[in-house]
């Protein structure tokens, strides 16, 4: 029998390890194992279980695989998550396609070489995690979500703007959150690891970009210098996490483009819970204020 379930507890009676785990229905197993069988089953994953079935007095269920479905592909890891867990409006596959359309919109060949190499580098990261462990975008593909959101608000600056660079700005927001990466624990339940607690996504994203232009000899260039100033200001002041104040025209941008996607996406989840006529629940992210839905 194949069943992926989400692991809820474990105890140990007779020698036997005994799983307890709820599928997608919310339906409860007892999965039974031998403790030196060697499988690492934690609680709070979500595993694709092969079991054999044994009938008597009572119906047994025995392990013989678990995969945790992090371990799967993008894809098929998408299909399991999504069936447990809030998820992206659009799937994983499509939240790719979209970004790899603005990669292939940079024509400045250092900037797009590390945007590249650094999507490469977590791209399964880049794509199931959320953008946030609860403030937005905190759910799978939330990441690349909030990311794919602001480069859709980033055509319209460039198109008004024209002083703006397009590589800095579409690479800048592809790259602003690569740090959640490591600040954040995982796709689903994220919290924030050690590395991000005490250096933050902004620091880490701007290590990484030196990481990969060393790599690629690009390590003294003025695309990988503003590209780090870039990550280091996002956030644009300091009481708000910034190392730096924005001090380039994509920078600023970047900055307003993350705030605006960041409040407007939170903003609408709520007004979609809010009768007409009404107010939504105080939101955070908008100073807790509570906004009326006409």
């Amino acid at each position: 029998m194949e069943l992926i379930a989400e692991v809820k507890s474990v105890s140990k009676s007779d020698g036997i390890l005994n799983y307890i785990v709820s599928n997608e229905g919310g339906e409860i197993f007892n999965l039974k194992i031998h403790p030196n069988d060697g499988m690492d089953i934690q609680i709070g994953k979500i595993y694709k279980f092969d079991c054999s079935v044994k009938q008597g007095e009572r119906t047994s269920y025995w392990i013989l695989k678990a995969k945790d479905v992090l371990e799967f592909e993008l894809k098929q890891r998408d299909e399991y998550l999504r069936k447990f867990y809030k998820s992206s409006v659009i799937s994983i596959e499509d939240e790719e396609k979209e970004i790899n359309k603005y990669i292939s919109k940079l024509d400045n060949k250092i900037v797009k070489e590390l945007t590249v190499k650094l999507i490469d580098k977590y791209r399964d990261r880049f794509f199931t995690y959320p953008a946030a462990a609860k403030m937005h975008h905190a759910y799978i593909g939330g990441l690349a979500y909030h990311s794919i959101g602001m480069l859709h608000l980033a055509d319209g600056f460039i198109e008004n703007y024209p002083y703006l660079d397009k590589n800095y700005v579409y690479a800048g927001i592809m790259l602003h959150d690569i740090g959640k990466s490591i600040e954040l624990s995982g796709p689903a339940n994220a919290e924030y690891t050690l590395e991000g607690q005490l250096i933050g996504h902004l620091v880490i994203g701007a290590i990484e970009i030196e990481k990969v232009a060393m790599e690629l000899g690009y390590q003294n260039t003025k695309e990988v210098l503003l590209l780090k100033h870039m990550l280091i200001s996002h956030h644009g002041l300091p009481q708000f996490g910034s190392a730096k104040k924005p001090l380039t025209p994509e920078a600023l941008v970047l900055w307003y483009i993350d705030t605006i996607d960041s409040k407007f996406r939170v903003l609408g989840e709520e007004l979609e819970k809010t009768e007409s006529g009404s107010y939504t629940e105080s939101i955070g992210v908008i100073d807790k204020a509570k906004i009326y839905k006409p």
